[in-house]
């Protein structure tokens, strides 16, 4: 049994859902032991940034370097993934991500936040500019609107 409760900074609504919070951990079952966890709430990246990522981005470099398929642009996702955010060996040796954009240091599905998105495809497009392949915005005011959200 899993359950959240979001606690949004300033929300009229948060004194209401502390107020389930409590009421929802007052009737667990005191014959079993539970865990509970509190962490910042960090808004995910949006389907829109996916798109983005393996549309606009991956798409530029994989035209720029010749590369064709989805193997190819998951292989150079995994490249990505580990020049941005480091890279170890796998139980085989292999160097593999450290973590990617959907999963966490632990393998655990972990989507990176709104800022962290924004954050990685700045990176792909320095990336490609060092490379001389231009990397465009998905649209011309795609990163105000990821800024403001």
């Amino acid at each position: 049994m899993t359950s959240r409760f979001i606690l949004h900074a300033g929300d009229d609504e948060r004194p209401r859902i502390l107020a389930n919070c409590a009421a929802f951990l007052g009737q667990l079952p005191p014959s079993k032991s539970w865990q509970i966890e509190i962490v910042p709430y960090v808004k995910k990246r949006s389907p829109k940034q996916r798109r983005a990522l393996f549309g606009a981005a991956y798409k530029a470099l994989m035209e720029f370097a010749g590369l064709e398929g989805s193997e190819e642009k998951n292989e150079l996702h995994r490249f990505m993934c580990r020049e941005y955010f480091g890279e170890r060996p796998d139980a085989l040796g292999r160097m593999v991500p450290v973590r990617t954009t959907t999963k966490n240091e632990r393998g655990e599905h972990d989507e990176i936040s709104v800022d962290e998105a924004l954050k990685f495809y700045a990176f792909l497009q320095r990336k490609g500019a060092d490379v001389g392949c231009y990397v465009p915005d998905p649209d011309p005011f795609w990163r105000e609107s990821m800024e403001a959200a």
